[in-house]
C-alpha cells in the first residue's frame, strides 16, 4: 500500500473549497451594473428629485408648517439604495403630513454643502424652513417614523 504524499489533493481539499468559494463571490460581486437605473430616475416614485437651488427655495417657501424630508444620496452608494424603498413606503404612508425629496450629491454639490452633508445617506428633516433634525447613515424604518411623529404631532395647548 502506498503512503499518501504530504501534498495530496485530499489534504488540501478544505483550502481548495475556500479558494473556489472566494473566487465565485469575487466574480459575482464584480458584475457589470450598467443596466441598473440610477436611484433618481424611478418612474413611479412618489419622491421628487430636486435639481437646483431655485427649486429647493420654492419648495421651502410653499411648505408652510409641513415637515419636509430631504434625502441626500449617490447612485453608487449601497446604503442609499437600501434606504430608497424605505423612504418610498414612508412617503406613501405619510403623504398627508410629510413631503419627501431627494438630492443627488454628485450632481448638486452646492445643495449638499448648504445642508452640511458629510456622509451619505443623509436625511434632513426641515420644518418652518429650519433643519430640525438630521440622520446620517442607514437606519430602520421605525427611526424615521419616530422623527416624523415627533415633528408632526400637534402642539399641546
Amino acid at each position: 500500500m502506498k503512503k499518501a504524499s504530504k501534498y495530496s489533493i485530499y489534504r488540501n481539499r478544505p483550502f481548495a473549497v475556500v479558494v473556489a468559494v472566494f473566487l465565485l463571490f469575487s466574480i459575482v460581486s464584480c458584475k457589470n451594473n450598467t443596466n441598473e437605473k440610477p436611484q433618481a430616475q424611478t418612474n413611479n416614485s412618489i419622491i421628487t428629485s430636486i435639481d437646483n437651488v431655485e427649486q429647493l427655495n420654492k419648495i421651502l417657501e410653499i411648505s408652510n408648517e409641513r415637515l419636509l424630508i430631504f434625502e441626500f444620496y449617490a447612485d453608487w452608494c449601497p446604503p442609499c439604495k437600501e434606504l430608497a424603498p424605505i423612504l418610498e413606503k414612508i412617503a406613501k404612508e405619510k403623504s398627508a403630513t410629510v413631503a419627501i425629496y431627494k438630492i443627488d450629491i454628485d450632481r448638486h454639490r452646492e445643495l449638499s454643502n448648504s445642508f452640511r452633508v458629510t456622509g451619505i445617506p443623509h436625511v434632513a428633516f426641515v420644518k418652518n424652513k429650519e433643519n430640525v433634525f438630521s440622520l446620517t447613515g442607514l437606519y430602520p424604518k421605525t427611526m424615521y417614523l419616530k422623527v416624523i411623529e415627533q415633528y408632526t404631532k400637534p402642539a399641546e395647548s
